[in-house]
């Protein structure tokens, strides 16, 4: 039966609606036959023989004496014999029949077997009537009104109702839930379609709630990195007004004063840069394509070594060199790769160690320099989009902020730590 019942389920809405007419008409004809014959069994069972009528006759017998006498007759037939009884000196009672053919008979009255039924029997067969056009008109109209009301429990009630109540939950802006309707009919389609939307929606809110938690990280690194700028700026406009006018500032000061503001500017003027960068980083579109890795770790090795031969630093690639077809946004890897290598050359002292490694669904790039290794303010703020400032010339960490939005983008990450031996590791994970 739940094979039955999974089946019509899953039958297309004109499949359904078009077996449902099928089985109620096969129903309501079974049911009016059935009725139609009952009824007539049951008028045969009022009267027997709807071909016999009742005569009512006066018989004249030779000695002038006039009989009045009741008989059956069927329609077609000759008239049966009339008994009549005799007596016998004995007293023994003799029957015989009237001699029809030779006495005078008058018909009186015809009536048919129904003028014979008493009130409650005519009543009877008459309602039996009735009920022979009646029923079925009953049955049709009863399965009309079934077929209708069962298509629509069965294949419209439950989905409309779910997608009524999921359109009410989005129109409350609750994207929490899950809709769920098993059925291969249109519906059933429908219902999925609905589903994959709230889906889409829930992901492109997520992700929108995710962009703005990220404005929030950037306002909150700005405002935290900007303050040490603006405080010497506003520091040293404070000291000069304290103390032009007093005359004890020699121009040695003057000068030395002027070149700390200026690199003060300088930090303003790149930390907005940094910011114009990011901006533009939400343009970047991915395009993946499917190259063998040998091909593209070969090439971007090349690349990489002459920057590194151009600082005076020597790249070594290490380990095994992975092989297969990877989906990759090459452009946008070399990208990654190019910002993280001049974070490692700008710290290390004569090697930068470069490895690959291909897992299930990911590959990951780590560079090693040999230089100092990541502070530990650095490493206790890697939930800050902008790195905190470590140089005097302003440098902000822009590569690594760049690098780890263009892995997002790439469906991966970047992960900062220090190597045990010495040094800063940065990991490029990405989905290929």
């Amino acid at each position: 039966m739940e094979r039955l019942k999974k089946k019509y389920h899953d039958l297309s809405l004109r499949k359904a609606f078009v077996l449902t007419v099928f089985i109620t008409f096969c129903i309501v004809v079974v049911l009016s036959g059935l009725s139609v014959w009952s009824c007539l069994k049951f008028r045969q069972y009022l009267l027997p023989d709807s071909n016999e009528v009742t005569l009512t006759i006066d018989i004249a017998t030779t000695d002038g004496e006039t009989i009045t006498l009741n008989c059956r007759v069927r329609l077609g037939e000759g008239m049966t014999p009339i008994p009549r009884m005799l007596a016998e000196a004995d007293g023994e009672p003799i029957i015989e029949n009237y001699n029809l053919s030779s006495i005078e008979t008058n018909i009186i009255k015809v009536e048919n077997s129904y003028n014979m039924l008493t009130p409650k029997r005519k009543i009877a067969y008459r309602g039996c009537e009735i009920l022979m056009i009646v029923l079925p008109a009953v049955f049709s109209v009863a399965g009309i009104l079934f077929c209708g009301f069962f298509f629509y429990h069965e294949k419209l009630n439950r989905p409309l109702e779910l997608l009524s109540q999921a359109t009410e939950q989005i129109a409350d802006k609750n994207l929490d839930f899950k809709l769920s309707y098993e059925s291969g009919d249109e519906m059933g389609n429908l219902c999925r379609s609905f589903e994959q939307m709230r889906h889409a929606l829930d992901e492109n809110n997520r992700e929108l709630w995710k962009m703005i938690e990220e404005r929030k990280i950037v306002q909150a690194s700005i405002a935290h990195d900007l303050r040490n700028p603006i405080a010497i700026v506003e520091g040293y406009a404070e000291y000069l007004q304290m103390n032009l006018h007093t005359g004890n500032l020699t121009m040695e000061r003057i000068m030395q004063i002027s070149g700390n503001m200026e690199k003060a500017a300088k930090r303003l003027e790149q930390y907005t840069e940094s910011i114009r960068a990011i901006d533009q980083l939400d343009d970047i579109g991915i395009s993946r394509t499917q190259i063998p890795i040998e091909d593209f770790i070969e090439n971007v090795s090349e690349d990489l070594s002459l920057m590194a031969a151009g600082e005076k630093i020597r790249l070594d690639i290490v380990g095994e060199i992975p092989k297969g077809l990877v989906w990759i946004d090459t452009a946008l890897l070399y990208r990654i790769l190019e910002n993280i290598l001049n974070n490692a050359l700008r710290y290390a002292k004569e090697t930068v160690t470069l490895s690959f490694e291909m897992g299930n669904r990911s590959l990951t790039i780590s560079v090693t320099d040999d230089g100092v290794g990541f502070s530990e303010e650095i490493l206790s703020n890697k939930s800050r989009l902008l790195m905190p400032v470590t140089s005097e010339d302003g440098h902000c960490g822009l590569g690594l902020t760049i690098s780890r939005l263009l892995c997002k983008k790439h469906d991966g990450r970047l992960e900062l730590s220090n190597h045990p031996s010495g040094g800063a590791t940065v990991k490029i994970i990405v989905e290929v």
